[in-house]
């Protein structure tokens, strides 16, 4: 009976990664990146998948993130096809101070490019840094 257990598992596992192990068994995975903020202030972010085009985008940021913590942000395509889908296989992220957009607003933040830094990554830079990016 185990050995059955086994060629079972076994065969399940070959069959469900002959296309792609992205989806193992059938069922999502989430391949992470973090981004960190050392620094001693609240900074907003948002990510662009539209590089070389660096302009800032309409939507408002991604996400806050507090002093000296991370949030991760999420592919469901493991890295290398991540990047193979992007227009120039670079991922730009731009850093916000919320007391500009609260005195400037988003539209004035967006249109004079006031933005603390913008890094733009590529697959070697993500994998060099342990997936983590980090602010400054």
């Amino acid at each position: 009976m185990r050995r059955s257990c086994i060629i079972f598992i076994i065969a399940i596992s070959t069959f469900a990664c002959t296309d792609s192990c992205e989806n193992p068994l059938g069922l999502p995975v989430a391949y992470d990146l973090d981004i960190y903020n050392n620094s001693n202030s609240l900074i907003f972010y948002q990510i662009s998948k539209v590089y070389p085009d660096t302009s800032i985008r309409d939507s408002l940021m991604t996400g806050g993130i507090a002093p000296f913590t991370s949030k991760s942000y999420e592919s469901h395509k493991t890295w290398p096809k991540f990047f193979e889908s992007l227009p120039a296989d670079t991922l730009s992220i731009f850093f916000f101070s919320p007391d500009t957009i609260h005195k400037y607003g988003w539209k004035q933040v967006q249109s004079k490019y006031l933005i603390l830094k913008r890094k733009d990554i590529s697959l070697k830079d993500l994998e060099d840094n342990d997936h983590i990016i980090t602010y400054p």
